[in-house]
């Protein structure tokens, strides 16, 4: 038994071939092809755009934290001008107090002068009429106007060198 084909079976096949090879060439093909090259332009736009998406989330990521350094360092700065303002707060505050410190001594020297002063008016007065009472004791006599007035003058006199 002899299997090798014929020819004539042999030309239909290869007439059957390039038939149905020019069939799908002008019809299966070029809407087989226009399919892969769609799939391909999807799948090459899906990789173009991850691309794009990545380097826009690392700009994002990028801008974040140096907006997220900024926000630190301007956190830091108002820190640092708020201790300065607690401080010169402080500073003045104490000046304040120290000033009114000095004010409220110089008003108690003021008052404490104004008191002696006064205490040693009182004093003259009594000296004078203790000096009055004494002489006029000592004298055992009333004196006039005039010895009076000597004497006091006398004993101002006396009393104001005791006081330098």
């Amino acid at each position: 038994m002899k299997l090798s084909p014929e020819i004539n079976q042999l030309i239909y096949s290869v007439i059957s071939f390039f038939i149905l090879l020019f069939i799908l060439t002008r019809y299966a093909f070029p809407p087989i092809m226009g399919m892969l090259k769609k799939r391909e332009d999807t799948i090459r736009e899906s990789i173009d755009n991850a691309e794009r998406t990545r380097s826009e989330a690392e700009k994002l990521l990028e801008e974040y934290k140096q907006q997220l350094s900024e926000a630190r360092k301007e956190a830091r700065s108002i820190i640092d001008e708020g201790k300065k303002l607690g401080e010169n707060v402080k500073a003045e505050i104490v000046e304040k107090a120290n000033n009114e410190a000095r004010e409220m001594i110089e008003k108690a020297r003021s008052e404490i002068e104004r008191e002696k002063t006064k205490a040693l008016s009182e004093l003259q007065a009594k000296v004078v009429d203790l000096t009055l009472l004494t002489t006029s004791k000592m004298v055992k006599k009333s004196l006039s106007r005039e010895n009076h007035l000597h004497l006091v003058e006398e004993s101002l006199a006396e009393v104001t060198e005791l006081e330098k």
